[in-house]
Order: C-alpha cells, then structure tokens, then sequence
C-alpha cells in the first residue's frame, strides 16, 4: 500500500517549527507574515495560514490585530502543572508566575459578573486584570481578574505585585488571617480578545479558575470570616497548558472507634 504524504500545512509547519527552536526567530519578534512565506514556499493562502494556527495552537505564535505575528515561545511550552492542596502550595505557585497587570478600577457589579463571581449584583469590587506568565521562560499561563472587595479598596495605589500576591498584602495591610480558600474550576470557550493575549485561538478549551478567599480580621468573630471572600479571582487558562493535580488522603480511623 502505498504511503501517503502528509498535508502541506504539517511540512510547512514542521519546518517552521524547527526554524523557531534553531532561534531563527527570538522571542518578541514579528514572525513572517503569510504573504512573505507564501512566496518563500510557493505555497496557497490557506496552506500557509493552516501552518501558522497550527504553531498558534502549540503556543510559539500569537496572531494580533494590527500588530501581526509575534514570536512567544521557541519550543513548545509545557503544561503548567498545578498542585495546589495547602495555602503553602499555593505560595509556591505565586513565586513561580509573575502578573503584568494591563487594567485597573473599582467595579459595580452586574450580570453575568456577579453570577461567575458568586456574588451579588450592585456590590463594589476593585477589579485588577492581566495576564500571568511563567518567570523561568515567559511562558504565557493564563489571563487573570483579581476583585477586591468594597472595604479594602485602599490597597488601590499601594499593591506591589512582583513583590507580594495581592491576598498576602491585604493579610498583611489589614491583619486579616486566610482561613479558607475556594476553588472551582469549569470549562468554557477561549474568549477572542484574551486568546490573542495568550497566542491561544478564540473558541479552543479552556478552563476557568475562581478562587475565593476568606478570613478573618484580628479581634473579629468566626461568623465573619465565612460571611464574605475578601478578595476574588479567575483565571482563564488555555486547556493544552494547564494540568490540575489534587492528593486525596485517607483519613486513619482510631483504634478507639473500631
């Protein structure tokens, strides 16, 4: 039988990719646009823009309006793999990622924020959005809201967020105790504006992270700290770099109640 060869677009993007992990190209720079590598490689439109999604979907490429192609990566980034079972892990996790911050402001809550917040509609929040990215290579991770809530909006000017994580710094402005940190993670549809953020294709998997911290004020009562999360975040991670780890541990029964 014979062998077929494999598409076009697979060569084309075979070879570019090697061309990226040669260094060809660095990082940040503008990649060759379809009209220069339809001429290179004497190839058709759509050959060469299956090549390039292609190199998108692997993570090396990000397609921007008005900016063209730019370079994000010359190797394939690796699932980031998230553990994540104990307020330490989650430290480690801050310390390993940076977050560039691209908007800022107090926000009113309205539908369909409040729902995905899990609060209600009218509440103020001081909302800070970006993208997060591995400090070891630059890797882009994930897109990022952090919300506030209303009686700790001073923090406004102050955070530092290379220096601290925004829940370490309220606990340390305001003697707040994390007692307890929510996580719910779901499946949505990459959106088009934070796809091109993240050189991942608008309507791919993702998954959404919330997280919703609560604590509890010195002096303050348990009831408090239950009430509501001081501080709110989701994250939009691209499904092809994010992996998950969660450890179950049985719990040892005594002797006493066998």
């Amino acid at each position: 039988m014979t062998r077929r060869a494999p598409p076009l677009y697979l060569e084309l993007r075979k070879t570019l990719a090697e061309e990226l992990a040669a260094g060809k190209y660095p990082v940040g720079s503008r990649f060759p646009t379809e009209l220069d590598l339809c001429r290179r490689f004497g190839l058709a439109r759509h050959t060469v823009r299956e090549a390039l999604r292609a190199l998108q979907d692997a993570g090396l490429l990000a397609r921007q309006a008005r900016t063209g192609t730019v370079v994000l990566a010359t190797h394939p980034p690796e699932p980031y793999a998230n553990r994540m079972n104990s307020l330490e892990e989650l430290w480690q996790y801050a310390k390993e990622t940076r977050f560039e911050q691209r908007h800022e402001g107090v926000v009113i809550l309205r539908q369909p924020l409040a729902a995905t917040l899990g609060r209600s509609v009218g509440e103020r929040w001081l909302r800070m959005a970006g993208y997060r990215h591995n400090i070891a290579d630059g890797t882009p991770l994930c897109w990022s809201e952090i919300f506030v809530a209303e009686p700790f909006l001073g923090i406004r000017d102050k955070v530092d967020h290379a220096r601290i994580p925004v829940y370490a710094f309220l606990s340390e402005q305001y003697g707040l105790s994390i007692d307890l940190v929510e996580r719910q993670i779901r499946a949505v549809a990459m959106p088009d504006d934070i796809a091109q953020v993240l050189g991942s294709r608008a309507g791919t998997p993702a998954l959404l992270e919330r997280r919703s911290y609560f604590g509890t004020r010195a002096g303050a009562g348990a009831a408090q700290a239950e009430a509501t999360p001081f501080e709110i975040s989701l994250s939009i991670h691209p499904g092809d770099r994010f992996a998950h780890t969660t450890r179950l541990l049985r719990e040892k029964t005594p002797v006493s109640d066998l």
